[in-house]
C-alpha cells in the first residue's frame, strides 16, 4: 500500500492591509565589526555570502539580519520613488524570480542602501536578462502538480485549486503512525509556510491512500476546515484549510492536523510529493507492535522516476524512524519497509 501527501496553497490577490509600517533609517550597518579603515562594517558570513553567494542568498541574510519585514523595505522603497509589489521581493530573496527591469533594478540599489551592503553588491550578482516571451522557460525551481499527481487531476478541478504560487512551504513535519496490523493508522502533519502574495487566506492539502478509503483533516489548529472533495475509488481527499489570518507577502503562517485512515492493505512505504523546493522536511514513522525488518529513505525526482534509496534508517526504542531532509528541490521524499 502505498500513502502520501502534498499541499496546494490558494489565495485571493486584491489590495494590501492599509496599515503603513514604521519606516527605518537607510545605510545603517547590520552588525559592528572591526575591519580596515573605510570598510563598510560587515560580519564574517555576510563577507563569504557577498564573496561566493547568489543574489538571493544575500538579500535573504541581510533581511533576515536586520529584521526587516517585506513591508516594511517595500514602504522605504516608496519614500525614495520606487515601487516594487512585496510578492516580488518575496520572489527575489527565495530566488524564484530577479529584478531586471528598469524600475526593480532602482529597487535593488535602494535595497543597497537600505540594508547597509557595499554599492552594486546585489546587481553584480544579477547576471544576463533572461530570455522573455514563448522562448522563456518555466521556473526551474518547480514541477507542475500535474505531473505530480496525475490520477487525481479532476479531484483537484472540482476545488478549483489549480494555482500552486501563493504559498511556499518552508518546513513540513508529519508523524505517520503504522498499527500494529501493519496498516496506516493516522497522519499527523505541521505545515510552516510563506505567502507569495497578499490577501492569502487559505491552504489546501492533499491526502491519498492507495486501495483504501478517503480519509478527511481532523484536530485542525491555527485553521479550520472548509471545502472538501473526496474520492474513495481512488482513497484520495482534497481539503481547504481556512487561515485564522489573512496574510500579506513574504508574511508566514502555521497548520496542523490530524488524518486518520480507515483500514486498508499492509502499508509499505510513505512520501511527500513536493511541486518547490523546501528548507525542511522532517518524517517520523512509528510502528506499533512487531518492527520492520528493513527500513530505508528513498527519493524520486517524479511519479514515474527512478527510486533512489539512502543508507538504512535506525528504528528506536520507541518503534520509530526518522528522515530529516534540508534544502531539498523538488520530487518525492519519503521511506520504504519490509516485513518479515
Amino acid at each position: 500500500m502505498a500513502s502520501g501527501s502534498s499541499s496546494i496553497p490558494v489565495g485571493r490577490p486584491v489590495d494590501g492591509t492599509g496599515h503603513p509600517p514604521v519606516p527605518v533609517p537607510p545605510g545603517a550597518p547590520m552588525m559592528a565589526h572591526a575591519g580596515a579603515a573605510g570598510d563598510r562594517p560587515v560580519d564574517r558570513e555576510l563577507r563569504r555570502l557577498l564573496r561566493d553567494g547568489t543574489f538571493a542568498q544575500v538579500l535573504d541574510y541581510a533581511l533576515n539580519h536586520r529584521g526587516l519585514s517585506l513591508e516594511r523595505v517595500q514602504y522605504h522603497l516608496a519614500a525614495q520613488g520606487v515601487r516594487v509589489s512585496r510578492a516580488a521581493l518575496s520572489y527575489w530573496r527565495h530566488g524564484r524570480s530577479r529584478p531586471e527591469r528598469a524600475e526593480s533594478l532602482r529597487a535593488v540599489r535602494g535595497l543597497e542602501a537600505l540594508l547597509g551592503l557595499p554599492a552594486a553588491s546585489l546587481v553584480s550578482r544579477l547576471g544576463p536578462p533572461r530570455p522573455r516571451g514563448r522562448c522563456r522557460k518555466a521556473e526551474p525551481d518547480a514541477i507542475d502538480r500535474r505531473r505530480l499527481w496525475p490520477a487525481h487531476r479532476p479531484l483537484l478541478a472540482a476545488m478549483g485549486a489549480l494555482s500552486d504560487d501563493r504559498i511556499r512551504k518552508l518546513d513540513v513535519q508529519e508523524y505517520v503512525r503504522v498499527g500494529e496490523d501493519h496498516r496506516l493508522s493516522s497522519l499527523r502533519t505541521r505545515m510552516v509556510f510563506e505567502a507569495s502574495a497578499d490577501r492569502v487566506d487559505r491552504c489546501v492539502v492533499l491526502l491519498w491512500a492507495e486501495e483504501s478509503a478517503a480519509a478527511v483533516p481532523s484536530d485542525v489548529k491555527f485553521c479550520r476546515v472548509g471545502r472538501v472533495r473526496a474520492d474513495d475509488a481512488t482513497g484520495a481527499t482534497v481539503c481547504e484549510l481556512l487561515l485564522e489570518q489573512r496574510l500579506a507577502a513574504g508574511e508566514r503562517g502555521v497548520v496542523e492536523f490530524t488524518s486518520h485512515f480507515p483500514p486498508g492493505p499492509e502499508l509499505t512505504f510513505y512520501h511527500h510529493r513536493f511541486t518547490r523546493s523546501i528548507r525542511q522536511y522532517v518524517l517520523q514513522t512509528e510502528f506499533a507492535g512487531r518492527l520492520p525488518v528493513s527500513c530505508v529513505p528513498f527519493r524520486q525526482a517524479g511519479v514515474h522516476a527512478p527510486r533512489h534509496v539512502g543508507a538504512p534508517l535506525w528504528i528506536g526504542a520507541s518503534g520509530t524512524a526518522h528522515l530529516v531532509v534540508t534544502d531539498s528541490g523538488p520530487g518525492i521524499v519519503g521511506m520504504s519497509w519490509e516485513w518479515d
